[in-house]
């Protein structure tokens, strides 16, 4: 894939989540001076702070969870682009991941809704769990907390090294196409080495359930599981890694199709039959756990920094001379 076709392969988004309505941690000056005085200690080394809400209130708990949920599927779905505000996804996810963005947003906003009606109680509840810390001018106006809420999703174009250089001297553009094909370079393998890395997570934690579930025969001779229970999602997590990376293989890499392909190899293995069969999971078992080794083993080993990449980048266009 050649440099100038990855605008149409990918775009960069930026999701930015603020909970300023929870009122979080405040430094107290009033309960320092107390500390301090007490154990003589220097205004430098000990300082006492306070939570302006409760932060085990379930409204509190939820809008926790629900803007936890939404950076789940932005990690999920995308691949990390230079600093950690800016993400890249690939065309071949971008449907799924506006899709199941827009399902967590509606949750965060609900659970922000629930919030803004709870606040006056919480408030309530502050000024009597807090005694003489509480300071009514810390706590904004009822009408005031919803709008300290809110998430911004940003889109930005594929950035391409040739559309900025035409003001620029002959040198200077050469030097900063160059530069930039490099970044590119750099954070394209920061990508493939990311999806390494979710494949990596998959397959050890097939080999670990697998080795702590033994089957044993029971009073009637029959095999039975004790321990952990081997359910669905030990297979279904590998098959669906497996088809999102597919997707997110910006630039078919080959190394990366390989560990589509391995990871689909133990697809191959049935969570329910195992259940059902402890016989066939005692005599499965031993090679599953091998192909799975010799799986990881091999992802272990993978180098991304390989030509591929670079060739890609480089045939993206002529350099300037």
């Amino acid at each position: 894939m050649q440099e100038q076709n990855l605008s149409k392969h990918a775009v960069l988004v930026s999701v930015n989540i603020i909970n300023g309505g929870l009122l979080g941690e405040r430094k107290d000056k009033q309960a320092s001076a107390l500390v301090q005085s007490t154990y003589q200690v220097s205004d430098k080394r000990a300082k006492a702070s306070k939570y302006l809400i409760d932060r085990q209130a379930k409204v509190v708990k939820r809008v926790i969870a629900a803007g936890q949920r939404v950076r789940e599927v932005v990690y999920r779905y995308s691949l990390p682009w230079g600093d950690e505000k800016m993400r890249l996804v690939t065309m071949g996810t971008l449907d799924e991941f506006r899709h199941k963005l827009t399902i967590a947003i509606s949750d965060l906003e609900l659970a922000w809704d629930d919030y803004n009606q709870a606040y006056p109680d919480l408030r309530d509840q502050s000024e009597l769990e807090l005694g003489p810390l509480f300071n009514a001018d810390e706590y904004p106006a009822a009408n005031k907390i919803r709008n300290m809420f809110c998430i911004s999703v940003n889109y930005w174009p594929f950035p391409e090294s040739g559309h900025f250089v035409a003001d620029m001297s002959r040198q200077a553009a050469s030097e900063a196409k160059h530069g930039m094909e490099r970044e590119i370079e750099e954070r394209l393998i920061a990508g493939t080495q990311h999806l390494v890395a979710r494949a990596q997570k998959v397959v050890a934690e097939f080999i670990e359930k697998l080795e702590a579930v033994d089957p044993e025969v029971d009073s009637n001779g029959k095999l039975k599981f004790s321990g952990k229970v081997i359910r669905d999602s030990l297979i279904d997590n590998i098959g669906d890694t497996a088809n999102l990376i597919d997707r997110m293989n910006l630039t078919e890499n080959a190394q990366i199709a390989k560990v589509v392909k391995d990871l689909n190899r133990l697809c191959v293995f049935s969570a329910e039959h195992w259940r059902s069969n402890p016989s066939a999971y005692e005599r499965e078992k031993p090679q599953a756990l091998a192909t799975a080794n010799e799986i990881l083993t091999q992802m272990n080993a993978i180098n991304m920094r390989d030509q591929e990449i670079s060739d890609m980048v480089t045939e993206g266009g002529e350099y300037l001379e």
